[in-house]
């Protein structure tokens, strides 16, 4: 008779709490790799086995972080809408290394779920492995490929409503602090920060455009003061990079939102953590759906087509980091 996760978290004398999100393989800032270890090391000489008929789809964060704020809020989305069709959801954190390449190979070849879900810093070897596979899939918030389902937020609009929102607030020189420009997404919200100040009428300054493949907001800001370009307000591409601005605008004894405003897109735990909380714009969870939803439907229809959709229902959360601009 198989051990329960009630009994292996007595034997170890911790959580059942935490016995649960490590044999579910959830992401958890909080367990020590430690514990971790001991729980599967107990869990395998217990005879502990999962004893479960629901039909299962991977969530795969590729070279992020398995805690990444970013992906957190997409994840419990995803879960919420596949226990409504009977699904588990099961997570993988993949990195770019042969180990995990071979790690993710064999689990798709043993078929141990029906579809999955592929999000992250995702790049054409992965995309290769699991196309060859034959899983159902669908890439999410990753660069668009020919042959590939792919659902994508429809970056440049968000991106220029964002800044267009700035500008009617009386700010001028509104910065874009962006990721790497490699990705099509971030080069998609590069486009509607343009188009904003050209529908708007006013003119482009490429100076006030700053890029970081590791996404900080901080050194963002630093390179800002070193190049000394003004600015009052910047439309940051994710909340990551919004977090890390307000915290060098802080530590330099400028006030937000009364002498720079900022805007995130997106929304994660950090928006709650900040202070103030931020302001951000962001794709409304029922459209976030969609994407667990296509996967269902491809999993359902076997012959169902490949396509890109793109997710444009955008909701606007207020917080404490935009502020009307009042001219000197």
């Amino acid at each position: 008779m198989s051990v329960t996760k009630k009994e292996i978290a007595d034997h170890l004398g911790i959580s059942r709490a935490a016995v649960s999100m490590v044999l579910n393989n959830a992401p958890s800032s909080t367990i020590s790799q430690e514990t971790r270890d001991r729980i599967l090391k107990a869990a395998k000489e217990l005879g502990y086995r999962e004893v479960t008929a629901s039909p299962k789809i991977g969530y795969i964060l590729y070279n992020r972080l398995n805690n990444d704020p970013r992906y957190m809020m997409d994840l419990k989305v995803t879960e919420e809408i596949a226990s409504e069709f009977g699904y588990k959801v099961v997570f993988l954190n993949i990195k770019s290394t042969p180990p995990d390449y071979q790690m993710l190979q064999s689990f798709l070849k043993e078929r141990e779920v029906a579809g999955v879900i592929v999000t992250g810093d995702v790049d054409t070897p992965v995309m290769d492995l699991i196309e060859d596979s034959g899983v159902p899939s669908i890439f999410y918030s990753v660069m668009y490929r020919e042959g590939l389902d792919v659902v994508i937020p429809d970056f440049r609009s968000l991106t220029r409503e964002a800044t267009k929102q700035l500008l009617s607030l009386n700010h001028r020189k509104v910065a874009f602090l962006t990721g790497g420009l490699h990705f099509m997404i971030h080069m998609k919200g590069l486009d509607g920060y343009k188009e904003a100040f050209e529908e708007m009428g006013l003119p482009f300054d490429k100076s006030l455009v700053q890029s970081s493949k590791e996404e900080d907001g901080y050194e963002m800001c630093t390179r800002l003061q070193a190049l000394e370009i003004e600015y009052t307000a910047a439309v940051c591409s994710n909340t990551i990079i919004q977090f890390g601005a307000i915290q060098w605008l802080k530590e330099h004894g400028i006030t937000v939102p009364a002498e720079v405003s900022l805007v995130g897109l997106g929304y994660t735990e950090l928006v709650k953590a900040s202070v103030p909380p931020l302001t951000t714009l962001g794709i409304l969870d029922s459209e976030k759906e969609k994407v667990i939803r296509r996967l269902i439907e491809k999993i359902q229809q076997k012959d169902l087509p490949n396509e890109i959709n793109y997710l444009d229902a955008f909701e606007w959360r207020e917080g404490g980091t935009v502020s009307f601009h009042r001219l000197k």
